[in-house]
Formats: structure tokens, sequence, C-alpha cells
């Protein structure tokens, strides 16, 4: 089940990566703080429950192979947490940290400058850098500027987050992107 190489693949679990973002465009138009940290904490327990029960049983894990096996890494099938997982725990840890104004761009850059990175260094990423690309790496900055420009009245430093969470998620820091980009966003935004 070697996913590492197709891009159809990629695409299709991007897919699903950006209609996480239905959650913070809920959160930027209904204001309803408490309504999307029940969301994200019901998700991220869900995520991490499931894989705790793959993880553990062998009949969990097949049934779970068999509903979202073809959307699972190699790396995420042999015992380790999913990048679902990952995701719905960072954006949980966000919605609690942090305001809804450093929260919903925060979010934004995980759901969608995230899968940009990855579609955009698939498809045209030939300079690598550590795992990654630089063509990426600017799709990624690309859509987090945007997402700073329209979702938050952060100007010049607001564009300076976008450049260092840029360089975080391409360096290989050891911590799951899906975890690192929201949480460091905020963190940064908050001080501005």
């Amino acid at each position: 089940m070697n996913h590492t190489l197709s891009f159809k693949f990629e695409l299709q679990r991007k897919a699903i990566h950006l209609s996480s973002a239905l959650i913070p465009l809920l959160y930027y138009f209904s204001h309803q703080r408490s309504l999307i940290q029940a969301i994200c904490l019901i998700l991220a327990v869900g995520f991490l429950t499931a894989d705790i029960l793959r993880l553990k049983f062998a009949l969990v894990r097949k049934l779970f192979l068999n509903i979202f096996g073809k959307l699972l890494r190699d790396k995420e099938v042999k015992n380790r947490i999913t990048g679902a997982t990952f995701l719905f725990s960072g954006m949980a840890l966000t919605v609690f940290l942090f305001q809804e104004k450093q929260a919903v761009p925060a979010l934004l850059f995980a759901s969608i400058a995230d899968p940009v990175a990855a579609i955009v260094g698939r498809a045209w990423g030939e300079n690598k850098f550590f795992e990654k690309s630089l063509e990426g790496s600017a799709g990624f900055y690309l859509a987090a500027a945007a997402i700073i420009l329209l979702f938050t009245r952060y100007s010049w430093w607001g564009l300076v987050v976008a450049i260092i969470v840029t360089v975080a998620e391409l360096l290989p820091l050891g911590i799951d992107d899906n975890l690192l980009v929201p949480v460091l966003t905020a963190y940064l935004l908050s001080l501005g």
C-alpha cells in the first residue's frame, strides 16, 4: 500500500483536509466559541479513540483499514497516530487556548495553507529542501498571506507570522504539521 508516490492519493487526502476549513469558517461567521470548542473536542477525542483502538485491537484495525485504509500513508498504517488525529487535536488546542481573532486564521492555515503546500509541492516541487519543496512552501506562504489579508485585521505582523509558520512547516522539527501549524500560528498572532 505505497501511497507515497501517488498524486491522486495526495489529492484525495488533501480534499478531506480542506473540508476541515468548514470549522474555522463556521467560527468566523457564527462567533460561537463554545460550539467550535465542542466540535473540535469531539473530533479530536473521536479520532484519537479510533487510533488507540485500531492500534490495540486487530479486529478494529481491520475495520478501520477497510474504511480509511485508502487514505492513510504507509507510516500511518504502521503503529502511528493519523494526520486527522493530529489535525483535530491541534484545532482543539487552538480554540481552547486562543481567542477567535487568533484561532480562525490559525485553523485556516492548517486547513487550507498546509494542503495547498502539499498539492503544489507534489505537482510542481522540484527544489527539495529537507523532505519538502520550496515550491510547496511558496504555496503555503501565499495561501497563508491570503488568509491573513482576508480574515484578519493583522497587517504587517500577520504577514510576518505567515513567513515564520511557513519556515516552521518546512523544517523537520519532529512535530506533526497538523498540530504545529495551528498552535504556532495562533500563539504568534497573539503576540501582535
